[in-house]
């Protein structure tokens, strides 16, 4: 099962005989059989059927398009196969109550900052950094609420992206973390990664039969699936050290991209390198995803009120 990844402009996409037929101006239509495709990721404007659309539902494919200017307008259509109600029942009960959701919470952060230090660590940074991440993790315990376990978190992640600006290559621009628009490569290549990330994650959590828009961490917000913020918290770290490898082996660098009043964007080029890589890493990180949604569903339906037993989530190792 593969990932179909169409990056052209006037692309018109139908369904016929157990295929999604591809058509663009002045080229012969192609055809794929949908059953070989896990995921089918659009990156610019098409014409699509309802009809490919049921298809991919019924299928089990995934249909994701990407808006390469503004990543909040991204979205995809997932399929869905384990709708479980119970589980959702649960899951509403824990995240109706901050009572019941900080224990959660503040072990998904506390496993966050573990991954965090674990891959500073592996970049060499100095043991200075490494000793004020640690003490963000040991306040994570003494939070009593999820707006003072936010602040203790925001606070370690700039620390980190500190760490990281000292590692990329100074060319660059990388000074800290900004998303509309991104400013720089390294900027875009992380937004480009979390809104990639944020569909996988979203997609785990159906099929694990929860229900994305209802996070734990994340509070309730229009527009966003929270959940799957929640399951990509501890995978952030990992994004993060890997797309500051890519600039820092030269897989990428500024030729790869054009800067405007829109903000720094991946070319034609770059995008063939990046998606080739990014898909090298996608299963790992699927199956990471995967646990933490099961490990999450398991708690809920194991316990009567699963946040006494926030010590022992998000324990799926780094």
């Amino acid at each position: 099962m593969s990932t179909l990844v169409l990056d052209h402009r006037d692309l018109s996409l139908d369904y016929e005989n157990e295929c999604i037929l591809i058509r663009q101006p002045q080229q012969p239509p192609r055809s794929i059989p949908l059953g070989r495709l896990a995921r089918i990721l659009v990156m610019h404007s098409v014409q699509v059927t309802t009809r490919l659309i049921g298809q991919c539902q019924h299928r089990g494919v995934d249909f994701i398009v990407l808006n390469g200017r503004h990543h909040e307008h991204s979205f995809a259509v997932l399929a869905s196969h384990q709708r479980q109600a119970a589980r959702r029942v649960l899951q509403y009960q824990i995240t109706s109550s901050e009572e019941r959701a900080l224990p959660l919470a503040k072990r998904l952060v506390r496993h966050k900052l573990a991954v965090t230090r674990y891959s500073l660590w592996r970049q060499s940074v100095n043991r200075e950094r490494l000793a004020s991440l640690r003490g963000c993790q040991q306040s994570v315990q003494q939070c009593t609420s999820l707006q003072q376990l936010r602040g203790v978190e925001g606070s370690a992640q700039r620390e980190t992206f500190k760490c990281w600006r000292e590692q990329l290559p100074p060319q660059l621009g990388f000074n800290r973390r900004e998303r509309r628009p991104p400013p720089d490569p390294v900027n875009a290549i992380l937004s480009l990664s979390f809104t990639l990330l944020y569909q996988e994650a979203s997609r785990q959590s159906l099929v694990h039969g929860l229900d994305p828009w209802l996070g734990i961490y994340h509070q309730l917000t229009p527009g966003r699936l929270s959940l799957a913020c929640d399951l990509m918290e501890p995978l952030r770290p990992l994004i993060e050290a890997w797309v500051v490898q890519l600039f820092c082996e030269g897989e990428l660098d500024n030729r790869h991209f054009s800067t405007s009043t829109q903000g720094c964007r991946l070319g034609k080029h770059g995008r063939e390198i990046y998606y080739r890589l990014w898909h090298d890493r996608l299963p790992r990180w699927s199956r990471r995803l995967s646990a933490y949604a099961a490990l999450l569903a398991h708690y809920l339906e194991q316990t009567p009120d699963a946040s006494q037993h926030g010590a022992t989530m998000w324990k799926t190792g780094t």
